[in-house]
């Protein structure tokens, strides 16, 4: 199988002497993300006295992909081994059922048994200290062969773009990897740069601020609301004070069910993305499978649909489900989601509070599959944008497409992208792209984040103008 960030293969002698962990994990899983985070600070605690090997067993048949998997791990800052368990060979040897699953091997090479889930940190640390001192005579502290693939990595201007937002005068970027948002008039002119490359959580004039792989954003009069995702938190760009303030969440990782709190006084799980309504700021809650409310006037933050279980459940909001909704868009009293893990496209109509599933059936059923909606499939869908009554343009982001729902004709169909990942302008007449995550539009001009790509592209809907957004410095 091919391996990541090493110098070569690992061998069983390679584990000898360390505590081992397999993380079984897939790319596009929000709760194997959280999890590499507890990994980095358990492989700083313990150094070459621990061994994490992260065994990428892909969901999405997109997730096989080499290329795209060496860059998410650039992404993510995932330090360890990799190796691509593309036929979850690997996966059916160790019992894996579900993701995250970590698997405990001694210094001594025993298999102790799995982990499931994520928020196990304690009992991974403690079980970590444990083993330690049970085989302290026969460790080994010879560093693994690494070769990171992040010092192979090339600058490029934006890197790993996720979430875009549009007003009549000015474009916000995502610009996820670098840990920033690019602000540019609509012809890529750069207004304002705000975070350093450098991740980090702080409030502050625009020199000072910090931001963790941001996603989401949405305009108001005056600035910008961020979803900070790496630091669950909501951030507030003030684009006259030139200041960024956080104005929900506490920077912890935390899966509330429901209520209402004081918007600063508890954490969140990686909001995604967002939409504004007047005083009601909607939040995709990627991590907990759930839509909250962020209301603006009263500093409250408010959960607004989903149980909380992971499904694509439809009805009563309280009791419906979702599987990590990663993209949101409003029109009339719908709120449109798109429903990454489900493959799915649903709505909520705001004033009867129920939810529908426009596009999808499981969390297994995917495909790119165009035509009637009953019988339509997408893969990892992560962008949406609502352009009329009865239209609706989705990143279909696992199968490299931009699409169009015809609600009136009950119909899809792709618009750019032959359905393989790539970067050339045309290829058989189609304008290709890798992993698309966001959309923005404004008027007739739809903005794409081509989140692989690292660019945005720009489409002009109605004709077949596709090009490239040129991001020009300050």
């Amino acid at each position: 199988m091919p391996w990541l960030n090493v110098e070569r293969p690992l061998t069983f002698d390679d584990m000898l002497g360390k505590v081992v962990i397999l993380d079984f994990w897939t790319y596009g899983c929000i709760n194997c993300i959280h999890v590499l985070v507890d990994l980095k600070k358990l492989e700083k605690k313990y150094g070459d006295q621990l061994l994490v090997i992260g065994v990428h067993t892909p969901k999405f048949d997109n997730e096989k992909n080499l290329d795209t998997l060496r860059s998410i791990v650039i992404r993510y800052g995932v330090d360890h081994p990799v190796v691509n368990d593309v036929d979850s060979l690997l996966a059916g040897y160790y019992g894996m059922r579900a993701w995250p699953t970590r698997v405990f091997i001694d210094p001594a090479g025993e298999v102790l048994g799995r982990v499931t889930g994520e928020g196990k940190y304690q009992l991974i640390d403690n079980k970590i200290t444990e083993l330690l001192e049970q085989h302290k005579s026969i460790l080994n502290l010879t560093p693994i062969p690494l070769q990171l693939e992040r010092e192979n990595s090339k600058p490029t201007p934006l890197a790993a773009p996720g979430k875009i937002a549009v007003s009549d005068t000015h474009l916000a970027i995502s610009d996820s990897l670098h840990n920033r948002i690019l602000v540019t008039d609509h012809e890529g002119q750069t207004q304002h740069v705000i975070g350093m490359e450098e991740a980090g959580n702080e409030d502050g004039d625009f020199s000072r601020a910090r931001f963790n792989l941001p996603q989401g954003l949405v305009f108001d009069s005056n600035g910008i609301y961020v979803a900070d995702t790496g630091n669950h938190t909501i951030r507030y760009i003030d684009l006259i004070e030139k200041t960024v303030k956080t104005v929900a969440g506490n920077g912890a990782l935390e899966r509330k069910r429901g209520g209402y709190y004081k918007a600063t006084s508890i954490g969140m799980a990686s909001p995604w993305a967002l939409a504004l309504r007047d005083d009601r700021l909607f939040i995709a809650m990627a991590g907990s499978h759930q839509i909250w409310v962020y209301n603006t006037a009263s500093k409250q933050l408010i959960h607004f649909a989903g149980s909380g279980r992971e499904g694509i459940a439809d009805g009563d909001i309280e009791k419906a489900t979702f599987s990590q909704p990663s993209g949101l868009s409003l029109f009339g009293d719908w709120l449109y989601i798109a429903d990454s893990e489900a493959s799915a496209i649903r709505r909520i109509h705001l004033k009867e509070e129920v939810v529908e599933t426009l596009v999808g059936r499981g969390l297994f059923d995917f495909g790119d599959v165009d035509g009637k909606l009953h019988e339509a499939k997408l893969q990892h869908v992560l962008g949406i944008a609502v352009a009329g009554e009865n239209s609706v343009i989705l990143a279909d982001t696992y199968n490299h497409k931009i699409k169009i729902v015809d609600l009136g004709k009950d119909v899809i169909k792709s618009i750019i992208g032959d359905g393989r990942p790539g970067f050339l302008s045309t290829v058989n007449g189609q304008f290709q792209l890798n992993e698309p995550g966001g959309l923005a539009l404004h008027d007739k001009t739809l903005f794409i984040a081509d989140t692989n790509n690292n660019r945005i592209v720009v489409h002009e809907l109605g004709g077949k103008r596709v090009s490239v957004l040129e991001i020009k410095k300050q």
